[in-house]
């Protein structure tokens, strides 16, 4: 098999990284927030907050989150120089607050990219609960009411119940504080919060919303197929648990399934949102598979799930 080789929609892509690497350093001006934030940990916010432009990846979540609960976000996201996440208050506007590495560091240390994803939902739930605007900051009833909102999103998701409380099983305190609940608490939250929702799914709803672990990342299709010419494609796909599935990437980055003489659309290669991948491929559930040298697919715990080569025309 031929490693992968560098095309235009990846050169493109990698000055777009570069872009975003530069224009990660232009934030804005310092400011104090106007209350006590609710923090994910608990952590001391009153320095000045310094913010800077969200990932595209970081937006993207966002909406995915709102999509699935029906409401348009009455708040802003930025990436900032807090301990983790937060919901803010910053001169009468609203933010979700986050530190980019540590997002990289918890999926990783928990071996799923739920768990940031579960960490802004729960910062959402504050902003939509209104818990930041009685100036009370982080309270245990408001942190286990914003940990069961965000078990509740994930299960919609498509999110198992492990990786929904996957960033809290790894990172959160045994004992609780005057501000936060203890672990054993918070993760009884977010099962509450996910079995509620999983009360209001069907069997078959439920049953085609879980990725399964063996499968590829994108089992959705689109109900139109597309038309997709040979000369556009500049990658073959396999996937081990589809052995005779038809994939193919093509220049502009787009994953397509070819079935019955059909190419249906499925996923996007784009920007990874962890370290240690500059590649991922990820369909509009928020399902993720990252390119790692010589063109092995792995999934979030790191196994190989699938090749990709260069497409010999």
């Amino acid at each position: 098999m031929n490693p992968i080789r560098p095309m235009p929609f990846l050169r493109n892509l990698f000055t777009l990284i570069a872009f975003f690497s530069i224009t990660a350093g232009i934030c804005q001006q310092p400011a104090i927030a106007d209350y006590e934030p609710c923090s994910y940990y608990g952590e001391d916010l009153s320095h000045e907050i310094k913010m800077y432009p969200a990932s595209e990846h970081a937006k993207k979540v966002i909406h995915g989150i709102i999509s699935v609960i029906g409401l348009r976000p009455n708040f802003e996201i930025r990436e900032a120089n807090v301990p983790n996440a937060a919901a803010v208050v910053l001169n009468g506007k609203r933010f979700i607050l986050y530190n980019a590495e540590f997002m990289d560091d918890i999926n990783t240390a928990s071996g799923t990219y739920w768990a940031g994803i579960s960490i802004l939902a729960h910062e959402i739930g504050h902003h939509l609960n209104g818990h930041t605007l009685d100036k009370k900051g982080s309270r245990p009833d408001t942190e286990l009411e914003a940990d069961e909102f965000s078990g509740f999103v994930l299960n919609k998701m498509g999110a198992s119940l492990d990786e929904a409380q996957a960033a809290m099983a790894v990172a959160a305190s045994q004992r609780a504080s005057h501000t936060h609940p203890a672990k054993s608490d918070r993760l009884r939250s977010i099962a509450t919060g996910w079995n509620t929702a999983e009360g209001q799914s069907s069997a078959s709803e439920t049953q085609s919303s879980r990725q399964n672990a063996n499968r590829p990342v994108l089992v959705k299709r689109e109900p139109k197929p597309r038309g997709i010419s040979r000369a556009d494609i500049a990658f073959d796909v396999e996937f081990a648990s589809d052995a005779n599935g038809i994939y193919y990437i093509t220049d502009k980055g787009d994953l397509f399934n070819v079935d019955g003489g059909a190419a249906y659309h499925i996923g996007s290669l784009s920007e990874s949102n962890r370290r240690g991948y500059k590649l991922m491929l990820t369909d509009k559930n928020y399902n993720y598979l990252y390119i790692a040298t010589g063109g092995r697919i792995e999934n979030g715990a790191g196994k190989r799930v699938g090749t990709i080569v260069k497409h010999e025309r």
